[in-house]
């Protein structure tokens, strides 16, 4: 029997680990395809959900009403169909725009204020499902609502629409522009808002981006123009942890290697990616085998972020001190706050007694780095498990806002008692004797 009281006998025993290349299925990441809609046109089908899919871009083409304010049963049914993605349990990505034909120019309204009437009508539907969105993407202009191939893409008409999609949206979704250069003209005081970020259709597809960013050796130009992809890369990564990053990947015009595809990805911080475009690029991605497994599998294992236990140490005595080294081994960072519980089992039973959390916060850990992260547990926390030979002490994350769990990437050895299991819980270890 655990003496609880003094601390005396028993010791904590850290658990062994092993990576696990499974589909996690965490929230704030992964791939997603395009599911396309012309609210008060055709009627909508409900939406299917892929395997392995939890992310979905709903883009809604309103050109039909470039002219004139949405009625309101296109905007029910906007409602509508946002909803049903939810019921699937998707997270979204909206876009709004008036072309899906690369006809930006011809489909847009003929005014201004009109733009601005259709983004301040959309808004409070945007606000309403905050808590699904991921990120919202573009603010309804250029071809495909991609921000490129307009006539508003001045910077005063940027800044203005920026500026009243934040107000609108009570800062309660995240806008994602097509470019840095666009996020400069929107804030051409420098200003860091940490409510608006970028998205990228045009990655790998030209070695600016197909006009993301300036060409290599360009340098840092004016503060509202595209500078050179070294600059560009170095003003992104100030936005890592904000804002999530994504978009499309095109088939390159030249030939990269796989190590060079993820180094890329990395240097971008990218947490999503249409999983049918480019349909050549991504056949090929799975075709080709990288340490062991496709391509394919390997990026999307990195997308966004990845957190690995590197390291696990306890001690008890009259608290179970604890210390975790933390990995994140993915492109980005879950952009998020997270926090990490820790709770205790005794034997074989299903009930669990939180413990507390560990300190700090898993959005502060950047891609490619390592943290330790520390709790301090009191003796007395245990006294309902006294009498058990053993105790397991588990851990569990989940993101604040929600309280979607977040899963390691690794499970417990083969035949331990607490591998990976449907609610994320990954094994610490043991308090035996």
């Amino acid at each position: 029997m655990l003496s609880f009281i003094k601390g005396f006998g028993p010791k904590f025993h850290a658990a062994e680990l092993t990576e696990t290349f499974e589909a996690l299925g965490n929230p704030g990441r992964g791939w997603y395809r395009i599911y396309t809609f012309f609210p008060g046109e055709r009627a909508f089908e409900e939406p299917v959900r892929y395997k392995n899919e939890t992310l979905a871009l709903v883009l809604f083409n309103v050109g039909a009403y470039k002219d004139q304010d949405f009625p309101e049963t296109v905007l029910r049914e906007m409602d509508e169909i946002l909803q049903s993605f939810e019921a699937k349990g998707f997270e979204l990505i909206p876009r709004i725009c008036y072309d899906t034909e690369g006809k930006g120019m011809v489909r847009e309204p003929s005014l201004f204020s009109q733009v601005k009437s259709h983004l301040a009508q959309v808004a409070p539907l945007i606000r309403k499902h905050a808590e699904r969105i991921l990120t919202c993407q573009g603010l309804l202009i250029g071809n495909w609502g991609e921000m490129h191939g307009s006539r508003y893409l001045l910077p005063k008409c940027v800044k203005e629409l920026t500026e009243l999609f934040l107000r609108e949206t009570e800062g309660k979704v995240t806008l994602a522009l097509r470019k840095p250069s666009q996020w400069r003209m929107a804030f051409p005081e420098g200003v860091k808002e940490q409510r608006v970020g970028f998205f990228n259709d045009g990655i790998l597809g030209s070695d600016t981006h197909l006009g993301t960013f300036g060409p290599a050796g360009d340098g840092r130009k004016g503060w509202e123009e595209p500078w050179g992809i070294e600059e560009e890369l170095r003003f992104l990564d100030a936005f890592e942890g904000q804002v999530p990053y994504g978009g499309e990947v095109l088939t390159p015009p030249f030939h990269l290697e796989p190590g060079e595809i993820l180094k890329t990805l990395g240097a971008l911080r990218t947490s999503y990616l249409n999983s049918t475009h480019d349909a050549a690029l991504l056949a090929s991605w799975k075709q080709t085998v990288y340490e062991g497994r496709s391509l394919y599998e390997t990026v999307g294992e990195r997308l966004g972020y990845r957190f690995l236990v590197r390291r696990v140490q306890g001690k008890w005595g009259r608290t179970l001190n604890l210390s975790l080294e933390i990995e994140n081994a993915g492109f980005g960072s879950i952009c998020e706050d997270a926090e990490m519980e820790v709770f205790a089992k005794a034997g074989q039973t299903e009930e669990e007694i939180s413990l507390g959390s560990l300190e700090g916060n898993l959005r502060m850990l950047r891609s490619g780095k390592k943290a330790v992260f520390q709790g301090s547990f009191p003796v007395a926390s245990f006294q309902g498990m006294a009498g058990n030979e053993q105790i397991f002490i588990y851990l569990r994350a989940f993101r604040k806002k929600d309280h979607a769990v977040i899963r390691f990437g690794q499970k417990n050895q083969e035949g331990s008692l607490g591998s990976l299991d449907q609610e994320g819980s990954l094994l610490l270890g043991v308090i035996k004797s």
